[in-house]
């Protein structure tokens, strides 16, 4: 796809596709910006797996704010191979963004700048809406759930904890489906979920909660299952077979940690005349995030994708030791080990912390692929 965006903001902006193998002129780095009034061509090759894809504003220093008053949007990228497994689609494939918002009295968001915890809403916006309310008919869906919060986390139950059943998370297909009943979800993360509402009568009310919040933060979404909906989809018990990857050439450490003046990586705050890495295009590299600090960074990195192999706290999720990864949610004084896959492209590259506060002061660093 090329796609023409044109800037009609007051300041300089971006868009960076967020999970996309996308060559380095055009992934939206933090510093390729299109001046206010000015307009660029991506160039979105779509030579990648079916996954539940997003894109947002990347400007450096302003993501916080862009992201919070509105510009992301999901990419859905599909393929044969999922068509070939008759999961659910069209109306009963359903693409879910929920992200944490505060309002002033005249309807309008407020946002105040916490560049220690992160912005924190009292009130849950999912696709735009408040509370809202899904008709359901008794069959399966598919729901793409992405977290476009700043900085909030959610661990996702439907009602008093039936079981959902995860196909998919951020780099597309797992290798098989996998059935939960409590799920984290960190900012940047995607989950997709398979809800059989044929195990509920006509009129039942299911809340989707998120076991984290508080107040207005706990209820996300109701569904209200009516009558109808002839079942014609399936969830095979075999989904996409995992690629093996190479044995890394090397090991990286990278500390996570708040200095004495921003957030950091290594003790080093972002700096675009900087390269932090040089990893060799069509090799893997074991990365090992260590955080040391109380809060969360979900850390993702730009172009590439990862398998998650190790967390200190305890094992690895099945769902996500089954599928890729282009960012994981390292929890408080946890270290999480990944294996990172360089390929396709070669060029500048950044991976940073996706609690947007974060990143913009500065918790990013710059990577280029050789």
């Amino acid at each position: 796809m090329v796609i023409r965006q044109q800037n009609d903001l007051g300041f300089e902006s971006n868009v960076h596709l967020h999970g996309g193998y996308v060559t380095a002129g055009h992934d939206g780095h933090p510093m390729d910006v299109i001046a206010a009034g000015k307009s660029f061509e991506y160039h979105y090759p779509n030579h990648q797996d079916a996954a539940s894809l997003w894109y947002h504003d990347h400007a450096h220093g302003r993501t916080s704010r862009t992201l919070y008053y509105g510009l992301v949007a999901m990419y859905v990228l599909e393929d044969d191979l999922e068509r070939e497994l008759d999961l659910p689609t069209g109306d009963y494939d359903v693409p879910i963004v929920i992200a944490d918002h505060a309002f002033n009295k005249d309807g309008s968001f407020r946002y105040v700048e916490n560049v220690d915890l992160g912005f924190r809403g009292d009130t849950l916006v999912v696709n735009g809406a408040i509370s809202p309310r899904m008709r359901v008919e008794r069959r399966k869906y598919r729901l793409r759930f992405l977290n476009a919060s700043n900085a909030r986390s959610y661990t996702l139950r439907l009602g008093s904890g039936h079981v959902m059943t995860q196909i998919a998370g951020d780099g597309g297909l797992l290798e098989r489906p996998v059935r939960r009943r409590s799920i984290p979800l960190h900012p940047a993360e995607r989950i997709d979920l398979v809800i059989d509402f044929r195990d509920y009568r006509p009129g039942t009310e299911l809340v989707l909660q998120n076991t984290d919040g508080s107040g207005g933060t706990v209820a996300i979404m109701r569904f209200d299952v009516v009558r109808g909906g002839g079942e014609d989809a399936r969830v095979p018990r075999r989904l996409k077979p995992l690629d093996p990857l190479p044995k890394p050439v090397t090991s990286r450490t990278w500390d996570l940690a708040l200095g004495t003046a921003a957030w950091e990586i290594n003790g080093k705050s972002f700096d675009p005349d900087r390269i932090d890495a040089t990893p060799k295009r069509g090799t893997s590299e074991r990365w090992t995030f260590v955080n040391h600090s109380d809060r969360v960074h979900p850390m993702h990195l730009h172009g590439f994708l990862f398998r998650i192999m190790e967390r200190s706290s305890g094992p690895v999720a099945l769902a996500d030791k089954l599928g890729w990864k282009d960012t994981v949610g390292v929890l408080p004084n946890e270290t999480v080990s990944v294996l990172a896959w360089f390929a396709p492209y070669s060029g500048k590259y950044v991976f940073h912390c996706h609690a947007l506060e974060h990143a913009d002061k500065a918790m990013m660093l710059q990577m280029e692929i050789v």
